[in-house]
């Protein structure tokens, strides 16, 4: 069952990180400004933000089998007619404002869906996990989404080289429905779960209520490595290019490059932990923001292109142990019934990255290029020792008690 909610994770972010690479290029073509792709882009964030513990108190009520499948159906059906729209408003001579609109629509059509089938699926996985194997099989659907990570560009970059900007999204589309149909015919119809009412932990979580400082700092602490990996995202080319003294195109390639460098430390990682390591949830974000943390400085304090490397490599270290304990740490704060909604929360905190961190990360950088990189870092200690903080005090509690 772990293994197919693995595929299952992996599949889903396909959809998302395979059109990446021309999704820029196929919006020009289709006359949108600029500013006009980055409020689309930024509305299927906010809907992600908006549905994501919507889809997670739902696969609560109706089951995570059935959830799981609406979001790769619902995708495959939106990128349809995210394909069909950019026809129309690439074959039109000038920009068509109800065409663009519409392009923007069915953005946040598709992002109800983007989180849908991950935030089901890590649910699932707390449901068959215990507490000892939690963040282990947490590390393994954080495995699939850094595998997700590199695949995806790479597949959508090789698939376009033709010239053929719509190869990814039909792509994405056949994938989509294929894996739809598959997993309504392996899921199994009756939900299975691991019952851990023997274990005192679990005991005492049935009695507490969904939301809790512990939960809120797991959650904090987890948006900084969210926000980190976000941000890379848009600042990295243009620091190349103000910093290192690199030409545009040159700082494009490079910056997909040191992506891919930071995808394949994370697969590492996440690899290490699940056969080597095995860190409970805590440890992980123990030893993973400092590892952000040291990356961020290099990249503030670097005036070569080998330390930038470097830097991608800690911060790729980091964030594999970041994102897997986040979903590890926070389900183990709740009971069972709430480990839907918890996973819509978790993955709030990630669409909630995707729209604040680009928008911050661009303002600060215009008033200093090295400024959002101290800022999250900055952000990152400051929600580290909060977690430390509130985990101290829940240790003295649990002494206490006993």
């Amino acid at each position: 069952m772990k293994k197919k909610l693995f595929v299952a994770t992996l599949v889903s972010y396909l959809g998302i990180y395979i059109t990446m690479p021309v999704l820029s290029a196929i919006s020009t073509k289709a006359h949108l400004m600029p500013g006009q792709i980055g409020i689309m882009i930024s509305l299927g964030a906010f809907a992600m933000l908006l549905f994501a513990p919507i889809w997670g108190k739902l696969s609560d009520s109706f089951g995570r089998r059935i959830v799981m499948i609406i979001g790769l159906l619902g995708m495959g059906a939106f990128f349809i007619l995210y394909v069909a729209l950019f026809h129309m408003a690439i074959g039109t001579a000038t920009a068509s404002s109800m065409l663009i609109y519409a392009l923007m629509g069915t953005r946040f059509l598709l992002g109800i869906f983007m989180t849908t089938t991950p935030t089901a699926a890590n649910a699932y996985m707390a449901d068959i996990s215990s507490v000892k194997d939690r963040a282990k099989d947490m590390s393994s659907l954080g495995f699939a989404t850094g595998l997700a990570m590199v695949l995806g560009p790479i597949i959508g970059g090789l698939i376009s080289a033709s010239g053929n900007l719509y190869l990814p999204f039909y792509t994405t589309i056949v994938l989509l429905l294929i894996f739809a149909v598959i997993m309504t015919g392996i899921l199994p119809k009756q939900q299975i779960t691991i019952d851990n009412a023997k274990n005192e932990e679990a005991t005492q979580k049935q009695k507490s209520k969904f939301f809790s400082v512990q939960l809120l700092s797991w959650l904090l602490v987890g948006s900084s490595v969210m926000f980190v990996v976000v941000g890379l995202q848009l600042l990295t080319s243009l620091y190349l290019h103000d910093n290192i003294g690199q030409s545009v195109v040159q700082s494009a390639k490079t910056s997909s490059f040191l992506f891919v460098i930071l995808g394949v430390t994370l697969m590492i990682v996440q690899i290490l932990q699940i056969k080597v390591f095995n860190f409970s949830a805590r440890q992980m974000m123990l030893i993973g923001i400092p590892l952000i943390v040291i990356g961020l400085l290099l990249i503030a304090s670097a005036n070569a292109y080998w330390l930038m490397i470097v830097s991608y490599i800690f911060i790729g270290a980091g964030a594999a142990l970041g994102m897997s304990s986040l979903s590890a740490g926070a389900s183990l704060t709740v009971s069972q019934e709430h480990q839907g909604a918890v996973a819509g929360a978790v993955a709030m905190t990630q669409a909630i990255a995707g729209i604040v961190s680009p928008l911050f990360g661009s303002f600060i950088y215009q008033i200093n290029t090295k400024l959002p990189f101290l800022f999250f870092a900055g952000f990152a200690v400051l929600t580290y020792v909060l977690f430390m903080i509130i985990a101290a005090h829940q240790a003295e509690r649990g002494v206490r008690s006993e």
